[in-house]
């Protein structure tokens, strides 16, 4: 029977929720706005399929990565809509022009981040672009096992941690199957995104219509959180400015299990990983035009055909791993785990606005001072 005595062994995936086979767990959101299984003793009969199927329980297997490459797709609209080279974008089209179905992280009309299958072209958009929030899975991968099971294809994409609890859910391989999985610095509060959300409508006297995390208006690397309300209205900040991602950067918000994140290594489970080509500038200069640039690492056979299938859509080049993504990467290394983060969620909890809440984060007036100075002095040298 699941129990979860320490927050930091369970990463929310559900697979034991979708595993069990007389329906005894449920997710129980916290008091930080993370949910966990709970099982009722009163339904469990010991069979032990959630222990099983837990990513967090049992040990990795990874793949060996293939190969790496720096891409971006050549279509600049579709590259325009997407957080960084479109990548997913191209995949899930191939996915979909076999009559396949894309599993992937939406919006709904609440602003609730939530994972959905899509069937066709036009509901794509859905599942464009990032969302920093943990996705609510319900009964996804149980959908994505009826799928398989009537032969099509499926994509589905998440953070590792999904991808690891979908394969232990299915528990053999599916031919069918694609994994996608997106380098992942951690997944913050769902509580404080819904609380910056009333926030943000309040302050506009209008309901948030339209979010993008990632608005390229002003380039990739200094990309806005962009917001468009009902009354026409338009919020657009940099995201070193905004509120939300400034505690989500600043991980004092992040769920206990993403600061030691078992599978942050280069050697994953999922058949492609993509992400952002942070720092290409810097020795693949020609890769760079600030519109937005990939990383993709290929990990299996069916990660060459996912590249394959694109390669005629996007330009692209093999780049040295150990520079596009450095062991202090974000998405490669262990994080530290805040010392104001139970101050930060007791404020949270208080009700305390956005403002009160970045002070946690905010580095004191004399360590500004130091920086500022140093920044004269470096531009004088």
């Amino acid at each position: 029977m699941i129990n979860i005595t320490d927050k930091k062994d369970c990463c929310g995936c559900t697979a034991c929720l979708n595993a069990c086979p007389v329906q005894a767990i449920r997710m129980n959101t916290d008091e930080e706005g993370f949910s966990y299984p709970v099982a009722d003793s009163d339904k469990c009969v010991k069979c032990g399929v959630c222990d099983k199927v837990c990513p967090m329980k049992n040990g990795e297997k990874n793949n060996d990565m293939i190969r790496a490459y720096a891409a971006f797709a050549e279509d600049g609209g579709l590259r325009e809509k997407s957080s960084s080279g479109a990548l997913f974008s191209l995949c899930a089209e191939w996915i979909l022009h076999q009559n396949g179905v894309v599993f992937g992280a939406a919006l709904d009309e609440k602003h609730r981040v939530c994972h959905i299958g899509i069937e066709t072209l036009d509901k794509l958009d859905l599942l464009r672009g990032s969302k920093y929030v943990q996705s609510e899975m319900g009964n996804t991968y149980i959908e994505v096992k009826s799928e398989l099971e009537n032969g099509r294809m499926v994509l589905f994409t998440g953070t590792a941690c999904q991808i690891e609890g979908l394969l232990g859910y299915l528990g053999k391989n599916y031919r069918n199957l694609y994994t996608i999985d997106v380098l992942c610095h951690g997944v913050p509060s769902p509580k404080l995104w819904h609380r910056y959300i009333k926030e943000q409508e309040c302050c506009n006297k209008s309901e948030a219509k339209d979010i993008s995390f990632r608005n390229k208006d002003d380039g990739w690397k200094l990309f806005s959180m962009k917001i468009k309300f009902a009354s026409g209205k338009i919020y657009r900040n940099k995201f070193y400015y905004d509120s939300f991602m400034r505690l989500f950067l600043g991980n004092v918000c992040l769920r206990p299990s993403c600061y030691k994140c078992k599978f942050k290594t280069l050697h994953r489970n999922s058949d492609l990983t993509i992400g952002d080509c942070w720092g290409i500038e810097n020795y693949m200069a020609e890769m760079d035009d600030d519109k937005g640039t990939s990383i993709a690492l290929i990990n299996s056979e069916k990660g060459e055909d996912l590249f394959k299938g694109i390669k005629d859509k996007i330009i692209f080049k093999e780049v040295d791993v150990n520079r596009a993504l450095p062991k202090n990467s974000e998405s490669l290394k262990e994080l530290v785990v805040p010392v104001r983060r139970k101050e930060f969620f007791d404020l949270l909890n208080s009700g305390a606005d956005m403002k009160k809440m970045v002070k946690i984060i905010q580095k004191p007036y004399w360590y500004r001072c130091v920086v500022k100075v140093k920044k004269i002095l470096k531009i004088g040298d």
